[in-house]
């Protein structure tokens, strides 16, 4: 079944939001990770914990994510149909 291009637009921003929680996630794990050796050296985890926490994506970065992944999809129809814009015809 073909997808109507809002359905495109919003599987799109979803591997987008998808994209970002997993970038996130893995950066929050190697904080926690680094954390748990700072605490083994006896440093201040607070001051560590400060400075090193991810922060969260905000809604324009899951916007521009899904904008980057709509261009590369549009710039992939174009050269499988040898280049030609159906809004061009």
């Amino acid at each position: 079944m073909n997808k109507n291009p809002f359905e495109i637009r919003l599987e799109t921003l979803k591997m987008a939001k998808e994209m970002l929680d997993q970038t996130y996630q893995t950066q929050m794990n190697m904080a926690q990770q680094a954390v748990e050796t700072w605490k083994d050296q006896g440093k201040d985890i607070a001051e560590f914990w400060a400075q090193n926490t991810p922060k969260m994506y905000q809604p324009e970065e899951i916007v521009q994510k899904a904008t980057e992944l709509y261009s590369f999809i549009s710039n992939s129809l174009r050269t499988v149909s040898g280049g030609k814009d159906k809004d061009a015809a």
